[in-house]
């Protein structure tokens, strides 16, 4: 198992700490590249668009991939503030590294909200994104803390695994969509350790009957996860439609539907879970009888994945 220490995720933080104008200033998204890499983006499984409109895809779907990501900070920000409340008199050291992470989080939505702004003036209209971010967070935060830890931390963790093997080295990657990823990276690096910890804070205070909740509601969690990717891929396919300037049939929409889910199920879910950090502590806080409820329950997720579902 790694050791991370509140201490050290606190002085990183305060070092590697940015500013939305420094990310942001005044730049543009370049329309003439891609805007997500291939491994986040169904476009290059789909026949049956042209390389422009592969493209355009790959625009519409780094709105929804930034709206996503500040969806979900809706529901970590209040938590991980929650937590820090454990702390605020005898740990200090605990209390401020909790209190940062929930402010950085709060930075991350206005950033990402900044984006989708930034998104729409320069398409010319205001894309089409699944709402009720609060319903959702508060539906996440009526969950035990254990499960919402977890799934906080595949969340934290595939951050991590996106920039590194998608964004950092793609040559034909509009280079501002790799700025604003690379500094989401650099804090959520932090963020990860911070809910490593955390996470097994929940689980040693957690009884048998409570460890075994958390397992039914992360599996719920899950699927919940899984219902909103599929509202915003309709969502993807309206945006598309709109900016090509062309309708799909049946057997076109199917097929930009199968491969845009996938590509979300992979980024948003998978991506996480199968995480070597995500699973190390997963490995620690659950049993076998539980790993392999979950374990089950995903299994239809990867078939999906290979049968386009």
């Amino acid at each position: 198992m790694n050791t991370y220490s509140y201490g050290n995720c606190l002085e990183t933080s305060y070092r590697i700490n940015w500013r939305i104008d420094d990310v942001l200033g005044t730049k543009r998204f370049d329309p003439a590249r891609r805007w997500l890499p291939p491994s986040l983006s169904g476009a290059s499984a789909i026949t049956c668009l042209d390389h422009d409109e592969k493209r355009v895809l790959t625009h519409v779907e780094l709105a929804a991939y930034a709206h996503l990501f500040g969806y979900v900070e809706e529901f970590i920000a209040p938590k991980v503030s929650a937590l820090a409340r454990d702390f605020q008199l005898e740990q200090r050291v605990a209390f401020d590294a909790l209190t940062n992470f929930a402010a950085e989080e709060v930075k991350h939505m206005n950033l990402f909200r900044a984006i989708r702004d930034r998104v729409d003036g320069q398409m010319g209209f205001k894309l089409s994104l699944i709402g009720d971010e609060t319903g959702t967070a508060r539906f996440v935060l009526s969950k035990s803390n254990a499960a919402v830890l977890l799934l906080t931390a595949a969340i934290e963790w595939m951050t991590q695994l996106h920039y590194v093997d998608a964004f950092k080295d793609d040559a034909g990657l509009d280079p501002f969509t790799k700025d604003i990823f690379r500094a989401h990276w650099l804090e959520e690096s932090q963020h990860a350790k911070l809910d490593h910890l955390e996470t097994l804070r929940a689980f040693a205070a957690a009884d048998a009957d409570e460890r075994d909740q958390a397992i039914d509601d992360l599996i719920e969690l899950v699927a919940a996860v899984d219902g909103l990717l599929k509202q915003q891929v309709e969502h993807d396919i309206a945006n598309l439609s709109r900016l090509v300037g062309r309708s799909f049939d049946a057997a076109q929409t199917g097929e930009i539907r199968a491969a845009v889910l996938a590509a979300k199920r992979w980024s948003f879910i998978l991506s996480g879970v199968t995480h070597p950090r995500f699973q190390e502590l997963f490995l620690e806080v659950t049993t076998e009888p539980q790993r392999e409820r979950v374990g089950a329950a995903l299994a239809g997720l990867f078939a999906a994945q290979t049968v386009g579902a």
